[in-house]
């Protein structure tokens, strides 16, 4: 929960510090208006660059939106009369394209297109008018303010959030913030302080993102074998390390396919989440670690059996093909094998711990897996 909160914060203090600190900036910053309106489009490029280079594409065609839009929300010094949008205009702009923000690879040719599709659509709307529509459509809709299109990308961006993609609430919430800039006009510096924050939170989310990529697990969500290498190297005396593997996980494969195998891992991993004093890694394939740092070993014990019968009576609903063809629901379950070991002492290195736990749980495979075996 605390990982879906913190952008919120984020952008929540960003507009609070803007706001109460306006009056100070204003005092301080006059003489340093063109450098300090180029920072906002800095931030953006590096941000978009960064991006790129860790394959975060949605992230790359957000941040070349909103530099696009930046300038025409708060115009640079010298290029006033070139970059020429009305606030309705600005409203269409950021609606129709956080609608459409592609998913696909950010590869060059790709970032080029979508930046000419926003410029292309920015030299559209400088020289487009509504007149034309006035015959058709009743005046009172053409005058109604465009901020009430931002429900269509907040629509589509919940729609996505109740369906577990907690990624979509960033372009959501930068472009929210990218909205109260137009709809909210504040003195200047209050839009390049406010972009400025917006560029500093996609790098963050950027930075987030290949922090992920490099130590989470992107099926399971757990810490992956990196990390564990990394907090294994930080350990007290009093550890205790279990290696676990999925019980004929191969079978289970073949049988019921790689969907429901992938969904038997993540249901795992959120059983290992739980498990208490623990935290749980995955090591590799379907085979996870658990780490305790303060627990005794019939602590230790306790947990791993209360895991192994939790998985054991735990059974999930898959479709399996019939002989008629059809699909058929069938209850399927899973067991694990466990081998745990404990540091002797400061002296005893933590890789010789590790691998007595892998003989461990070798062992209680060999001797019919579905056990916990001490090493």
């Amino acid at each position: 929960m605390t990982r879906e909160l913190s952008p919120i914060l984020w952008c929540a203090l960003v507009v609070v510090a803007v706001v109460l600190g306006l009056p100070l900036w204003q005092a301080h910053l006059n003489h340093y208006a063109l450098s300090l309106e180029l920072i906002p489009v800095g931030l953006l490029l590096l941000a978009i660059g960064l991006a790129w280079r860790f394959r975060l594409s949605y992230h790359s065609y957000l941040g070349l939106l909103l530099l696009v839009a930046y300038p025409f929300q708060s115009p640079l010094s010298g290029l006033t009369p070139l970059l020429i949008l009305s606030t309705n205009d600005i409203y269409l702009l950021l609606a129709l394209n956080l609608l459409l923000l592609p998913k696909a690879p950010a590869t060059g040719a790709y970032l080029a297109g979508w930046l000419g599709w926003l410029v292309g659509q920015c030299l559209l709307l400088q020289h487009l008018s509504w007149d034309w529509l006035y015959p058709m459509v009743s005046p009172r809709l053409l005058n109604t303010p465009m901020h009430y299109l931002f429900v269509v990308p907040a629509a589509r961006f919940f729609w996505a959030l109740s369906q577990g993609k907690q990624e979509d609430l960033i372009p959501l919430l930068l472009g929210a913030m990218a909205w109260l800039v137009s709809g909210w006009p504040m003195p200047w510096p209050g839009g390049v302080l406010l972009y400025s924050g917006i560029a500093g939170i996609l790098m963050l989310v950027v930075f987030d993102g290949a922090y992920r990529l490099a130590f989470r697990d992107g099926l399971t969500g757990l810490p992956a074998r990196r990390t564990l290498d990394g907090d294994l190297s930080d350990t007290g005396a009093l550890v205790h390390i279990a290696m676990l593997d999925v019980d004929h996980f191969k079978a289970f494969n073949d049988t019921h396919g790689h969907t429901w195998g992938d969904l038997a891992l993540r249901e795992l991993a959120t059983k290992l989440r739980r498990v208490k004093g623990a935290r749980a890694y995955r090591y590799g394939g379907e085979e996870f670690t658990l780490v305790f740092r303060k627990a005794s070993r019939s602590e230790v014990v306790a947990a791993l059996e209360a895991l192994r019968v939790a998985v054991e009576e735990g059974t999930m609903v898959v479709t399996q093909s019939g002989k008629d063809g059809g699909a058929q629901p069938v209850r399927a379950s899973l067991t694990i094998s466990a081998g745990v070991a404990q540091r002797h002492g400061q002296h005893e290195q933590i890789g010789t711990v590790l691998k007595r736990a892998d003989m461990a749980l070798y062992r209680a495979k060999e001797e019919g897996r579905n056990r916990i075996v001490l090493g």
